[in-house]
């Protein structure tokens, strides 16, 4: 009987310092290919969390210091040097937005290896110069993963090739008393938001919209978890009196439970990790009716203008006063989530544009 042939190799490429959504996602997609490829990962010396969580899945790493968003020279040909040194059948690029990785996609093109790169974000209103940029570095892979059709058009529209690939979501164990963790009222309905603190998450709309919420709902507590250099500019802000900022939690995931529903009052949003994470633990989702977020929730929660403060307060209010619907909601949303959020779907996907691209690489070799 014949030996079967080798797993393809696959290099998986990140810049990250921090962990967030698009970190996430590697590591969920390594665990769930690790049987059919062979993966190695390198990343810089910043990416602790990602490196753990890769080795957890028995993903090995090589560190390239100084491999961050917008490296020098030398990083970029020390990971060129590495890649063809490592020799894989394909490199997968992670990108958190469309500014983002031009050093490791480089790197790739010059490795002559073929690649694959996956845009979780496109950031609105960049200057031309950076967008046409950004559309240069995003021609270079032989495809793009687009974690939602948000993403997928903007590929399209900068003559890119392709494929969309929506996220898939681990459900996590919920923590057995997340009020304790977060020191909420084990009695109050809580109105919670998870994320940075950053001018795309839309903390100062929530903050504009508190007073008339805890105006109109007696007791109502409003609780952000995450941490950013908005923090000092959020607290300045009128209204910011009303709302908790809790800082970082590890496996914030985890807490969404302390929560009665959850506001996403983004600006923009690709895909909407965190609305998926509250869908699948039954906590309705009040988000904003921005890009991939619309997508997402669909009609298992409620959706409101960006930008809209007073939109956002009567949403919160609406539903945190009627535990009927938000309960309603909550089991309509993890049916949704569970349908369509899978993370094996997601390998599933991700692992046929590979196929596709090294096909494509095979049958161009033979001509």
């Amino acid at each position: 009987m014949p030996a079967a042939p080798p797993p393809v190799r696959v290099a998986l490429v990140s810049d990250a310092v921090e962990h967030a959504g698009a970190e996430q996602y590697l590591a969920l997609l390594a665990g769930a290919l690790g049987e059919r490829f062979a993966l190695h990962a390198f990343l810089n010396e910043h990416a602790t969390e990602l490196r753990e969580r890769l080795a957890a899945h028995g993903v090995g790493t090589t560190t390239i210091p100084g491999l961050v968003r917008l490296p020098r020279p030398g990083p970029v040909v020390a990971l060129a040097r590495a890649l063809r040194r490592h020799r894989p059948d394909l490199v997968h690029v992670n990108l958190t937005d469309q500014g983002d990785g031009r050093g490791l996609l480089a790197a790739a093109w010059a490795s002559r290896l073929p690649t694959v790169a996956t845009l979780h974000n496109a950031i609105p209103g960049r200057v031309r110069w950076r967008e046409q940029l950004s559309a240069m570095a995003l021609r270079l892979p032989h495809a793009v993963v687009s974690v939602s059709e948000e993403v997928g058009g903007y590929v399209r529209r900068i003559r890119a090739s392709t494929t969309v690939v929506e996220n898939g979501i681990e459900e996590v164990p919920l923590h057995p008393d997340p009020r304790a963790v977060l020191g909420l009222p084990r009695d109050a309905v809580v109105v919670g938001g998870i994320g940075r603190l950053h001018v795309q998450k839309g903390w100062d709309v929530l903050c504009a919209a508190a007073p008339a919420i805890v105006e109109r709902v007696p007791g109502v507590v409003l609780a952000v978890v995450g941490e950013g250099r908005e923090r000092d500019d959020l607290l300045a802000r009128p209204g910011a009196e009303h709302v908790r900022f809790l800082g970082y939690h590890e496996g914030a995931s985890s807490l969404v439970g302390a929560f009665d529903l959850l506001v996403v009052p983004s600006r923009f949003e690709a895909f909407g990790l965190v609305a998926v994470e509250a869908m699948l633990a039954e906590v309705p989702v009040v988000a904003s009716a921005t890009g991939g977020l619309v997508d997402v929730v669909g009609d298992t929660g409620v959706l409101v203008p960006p930008e809209d403060p007073a939109a956002l307060a009567d949403a919160v209010v609406a539903l945190a006063t009627d535990a009927d619907r938000r309960a309603d909601l909550g089991r309509r949303g993890r049916a949704r989530a569970l349908a369509r959020f899978g993370v094996e779907r997601m390998a599933r996907e991700t692992a046929a544009a590979y196929d596709a691209v090294l096909r494509r690489r095979t049958e161009a070799a033979g001509t």
